[in-house]
């Protein structure tokens, strides 16, 4: 009688153990998640599931953060979301500390910025929301290849080029993100297929019969992203004519950059954006070293918006800058904030024809595209004019009431329960419990 009872009080925990154990291998093996918010904060929703199941292939996801950072466990929590439909979504961790040569090959600027691959393409993102990953996921997924025409022949900056006053890094950037780049000789009608006619800061004029043949892409509908600086001020002086642009006397000198312990007061800085397609969402400073001023008037059939605006203590210097340099309103210079950066839009038929001319073309030069924001502004000033700023619509997550509203007996009742109820309930199943071990 005693061994039976001894065995059955033996087979209990051991069929305990065996129970946890084997939850444990479930647990390890399979993976359950419910997500019992009101709203489904922590749920894809139904667009970005949609994406994930049409992407094939391997997608790489790589953070740039300190290991055991807490941006670190927020990151691999956000990505599981994506896991779960995407399971050969791979997450890699680059502690830019510890590796700083693989944070500077690729140009972070940002702790706990992403990099996304996919197929040989590349996103770069410094949020982490749904919105702004699905919608890089999304940009990834295009297969079709917008063609930017580059004009040559001219003295413009070249794309590809090393030197420090060309594009090369951010037409590799480009490449990257699948735009198709081809050189434009002098005097040599854009191909049908051009998505964007690029003008980098030509340093000799233009020819006549080239720029009717620019004025005939215009006509057309094509789209046009214009690059001038002090330099080129001449040389593109008849193509700001065409489009009703001035540009002002001189070069824009702005004081506050001293605060950033930046000696040159050419740098221009750009910290505010209109809300504009183009700029949507768009918060970082921007540096514009040797600027022109801009203005335009509504003239035509153009709808023209100021893009990139300086801060004020900032003006047009048309005397030599060297120095202590002060405003002087008698030779013209105006008072910042001053625009740098203009927008046209008109419309083709059924689409919509735009145009951005900046009086800068060394921001995005091999020389200034690292800093700040300048290559996420160059990234997303050609994806709107190129018509490949496709994003998807994520409708955003309803913030619901969380505040728990309890009346005063209500607050009475919890409160006595915890002061007394719950130690008089603890201490009748002890007294259950102690009396049944005595009967037995």
């Amino acid at each position: 009688m005693n061994i039976g009872k001894q065995i059955h009080q033996l087979i209990f925990p051991l069929l305990s153990l065996a129970l946890l154990l084997l939850l444990a291998w479930f647990s390890n093996r399979y993976q359950w998640q419910w997500d019992w918010t009101r709203n489904g904060s922590h749920t894809l929703s139904e667009t970005s599931i949609a994406l994930l199941q049409r992407l094939k292939g391997p997608l790489q996801v790589t953070i740039f953060t300190p290991r055991a950072s807490t941006l670190q466990q927020q990151v691999e929590r956000f990505i599981e979301r994506y896991q779960r439909f995407k399971p050969d979504l791979q997450l890699t961790f680059v502690d830019p500390i510890r590796n700083p040569d693989a944070s500077r090959r690729q140009g972070i600027s940002l702790s706990g910025e992403l990099v996304l691959h996919y197929q040989g393409r590349e996103e770069r993102l410094q949020r982490l929301s749904e919105l702004h990953f699905s919608n890089a996921l999304q940009r990834l997924s295009q297969q079709q290849h917008h063609w930017i025409a580059a004009l040559t022949g001219h003295g413009e900056r070249d794309l590809h080029g090393k030197a420090n006053h060309d594009l090369g890094a951010f037409g590799q950037s480009l490449q990257q993100k699948g735009y198709q780049l081809v050189a434009l000789p002098p005097a040599t009608v854009p191909p049908d297929n051009t998505a964007l006619l690029l003008i980098a800061s030509p340093t000799t004029a233009l020819l006549e019969g080239e720029l009717a043949l620019i004025e005939t892409y215009l006509q057309q509908g094509g789209n046009l992203l214009l690059l001038t600086d002090p330099s080129s001020r001449e040389s593109l002086q008849p193509l700001l004519q065409q489009l009703d642009i001035e540009a002002l006397p001189g070069t824009l000198v702005d004081a506050n950059v001293r605060r950033l312990g930046i000696d040159n007061p050419t740098v221009a800085l750009v910290s505010e954006y209109p809300e504009f397609p183009a700029t949507a969402g768009f918060d970082l400073l921007t540096l514009f070293p040797e600027s022109l001023a801009l203005q335009a008037d509504q003239a035509r059939d153009w709808q023209v918006t100021g893009l990139l605006r300086t801060l004020p203590q900032s003006w047009n210097e048309t005397g030599p800058i060297h120095g202590e340099v002060e405003r002087n309103p008698e030779l013209g210079e105006q008072a910042g904030p001053l625009t740098i950066g203009l927008a046209l839009t008109r419309q083709r038929g059924e689409r919509e024809q735009r145009v951005v001319v900046i009086g800068d073309g060394d921001f995005l030069s091999n020389s200034y595209l690292a800093n700040a924001g300048n290559l996420d502004l160059g990234l997303a000033l050609v994806g709107w004019l190129a018509g490949a700023e496709q994003l998807i619509g994520i409708p955003p997550r309803p913030i619901l009431d969380r505040e728990l509203q309890l009346s005063p007996l209500t607050k009475g009742i919890i409160g006595l329960g915890a002061l007394f109820g719950l130690p008089l309930l603890l201490f009748g199943i002890g007294g259950l419990l102690g009396w049944r071990r005595n009967r037995a």
